[in-house]
């Protein structure tokens, strides 16, 4: 997916929302601004959002001096996440469908999210989508594809949700194929790294590797050469998050895109993926779909 003129001023306004979270300094938080815009008004329309965000953060952490501006949330959001763990765990046994059950709690937990969402009711939102409806159901396919998968490759996003992922590769660690966990290398907005998903428990479920950037999605050819090698030879990947869509949505390989779409550009572009009519597709939709 590539860079659109309407995601100019999100980026706009998560430069300003990472200023003040990095500095309290009013007169560094105006020179960070103005570093932001000359960087926005350069941005390569061929990139994705996720590549072109990451030279707008890197700069945010060097003129701050924060190289992980986002770690007390990061923190935090884990730390809340896996509060309610016990919880998610008795909804998911007493479930008819565990694997759609799942799914529906790993798109809840994708809410958690500060580069689009600075704020949001974890709770609610866990409540409200184990009584929606999936708009882009592919889950049909899924459990086909699962049951014949060797080697399944879960691209983790955030922080936080790393819990509610927790749940999800307990449930399909019940096949008998190998699940390999991948996160971020270096920090990047509240992006999962590996000491997050340790911390969340997922090390002693599978393998975690890192993708080798701190690009908040997956961009291949930037990706280390252990990465490349896990997504060339994986069965089945679980791409989860906005992030990871907007970098993986025109790759050729066997993905299912696991998110809840929080905007209307990305929104258009599920739609497009998917062969639906644009417009088709809502901001809050949640979205179970296999690349074709």
């Amino acid at each position: 997916m590539r860079t659109s003129a309407a995601c100019l001023s999100c980026f706009a306004e998560q430069a300003s929302y990472t200023a003040r979270l990095a500095t309290s300094n009013p007169e560094l938080q105006k020179e960070i601004e103005a570093e932001a815009s000359g960087l926005i008004a350069g941005i390569d329309f061929k990139l994705s959002p996720p590549e072109n965000a990451v030279s707008l953060y890197r700069m945010i952490a060097e003129k701050s001096a924060r190289p992980d501006i986002f770690a007390d949330l990061k923190s935090m959001s884990n730390e809340t996440a896996l509060q309610m763990l016990p919880r998610l765990e008795k909804t998911l046994a007493k479930s008819a469908d565990p694997l759609r059950t799942a799914i529906l709690l790993a798109i809840a937990g994708n809410v958690i999210d500060y580069g689009s969402h600075q704020n949001f009711d974890i709770e609610l939102t866990v409540e409200e989508c184990l009584n929606r409806d999936l708009a882009l159901n592919d889950l049909a396919d899924f459990r086909y594809d699962l049951q014949e998968a060797r080697k399944v490759l879960y691209l983790g996003d955030n922080c936080g949700e790393l819990a509610f992922d927790r749940l999800m590769v307990q449930t399909i660690r019940q096949t008998e194929g190998e699940v390999i966990f991948a996160v971020k290398e270096g920090p990047i907005i509240n992006d999962a790294l590996k000491v997050d998903a340790e911390a969340c428990g997922i090390d002693d479920l599978c393998r975690i590797i890192s993708n080798g950037t701190d690009c908040p999605g997956t961009p291949l050819r930037k990706c280390s050469k252990e990465f490349r090698r896990a997504f060339a030879e994986a069965d089945l990947i679980i791409s989860k998050g906005q992030g990871n869509f907007e970098t993986l949505s025109e790759v050729s390989a066997p993905i299912y895109f696991l998110l809840m779409v929080k905007c209307q550009v990305v929104a258009d572009h599920v739609a497009e993926i998917a062969g639906r009519p644009v417009g088709s597709i809502k901001t809050g939709d949640l979205v179970l779909l296999k690349k074709r």
